[in-house]
């Protein structure tokens, strides 16, 4: 895949990455920072809003250094709002269950719901709660950074309202990851031109778009132009279709 190949690559350039990662699960499942982040050079912040999923990314990084842990929602502004998720399941009933089970939580109601079709009794599951909002710049001088190395966004479809509210020259980050799957085809065109606007070139593989701003000219550059995606992007489908 191409995506892991440009964050090895971003990783021998930046061996003391400063990075924060939103909607980061518990640190393991479909988690592409985790072997950097455990390397010890890396400095950042890792988000999830979901209680017991935040438990366990709690234990799976315990004792990192460098590595601070946030139990929050990321918005636009600092604020309390609801969030839906699912119900921990137990050990017995995850196994019929998808392994993204509990990585679907979302402001939005219906998105969640929209998964019915591999959960049916998804209503039955559905939990209603009220959680602390922060903005990434928020986040960042809370915890002493000034600037980004990398930033990734996995938030069920809210990737784009939170990048369109950040203020990119002044966090600075060279590599961006948002997941664009669960995203309007207008919203995909959006963010996807606000990056490229910005000065990002893009690329999207399977469920995500990487971005890499191309200066300074580095190994880096040289490794991102030799990518290509393994898996298209959902946008490559909705052309060809």
């Amino acid at each position: 895949m191409a995506g892991p190949r440009l964050l090895e690559a971003f990783a021998e350039e930046y061996p003391n990455a400063t990075f924060v990662e939103v909607g980061a699960n518990d640190g393991e499942q479909h988690d592409l920072l985790r072997p950097f982040a455990l390397g010890g050079g890396w400095r950042g912040v890792v988000v999830e809003p979901v209680p017991y999923v935040f438990e366990r990314l709690k234990r799976n990084y315990e004792g990192q250094p460098g590595v601070e842990l946030e139990n929050v929602a990321v918005a636009p502004k600092q604020e309390r709002r609801r969030f839906f998720h699912l119900a921990e399941a137990s050990e017995a009933d995850r196994e019929r269950l998808p392994g993204w089970y509990d990585g679907i939580g979302s402001f939005d109601r219906d998105e969640v719901l929209s998964h019915r079709d591999h959960i049916p009794d998804i209503e039955e599951r559905l939990v209603e709660t009220e959680v602390q909002c922060e903005t990434v710049d928020g986040i960042c001088r809370r915890h002493g950074i000034d600037r980004l190395d990398l930033l990734a966004l996995d938030t069920e479809g809210y990737d784009w309202e939170i990048l369109r509210h950040l203020d990119l020259s002044a966090l600075g980050p060279r590599v961006v990851v948002y997941e664009h799957y669960h995203l309007s085809p207008g919203d995909r065109r959006a963010a996807r031109e606000h990056l490229e606007g910005a000065g990002y070139e893009t690329m999207e593989e399977h469920f995500d778009t990487f971005c890499l701003a191309p200066t300074p000219v580095d190994p880096l550059v040289d490794a991102w132009r030799r990518l290509e995606p393994a898996v298209p992007g959902v946008a490559a489908y909705e052309e060809a279709g």
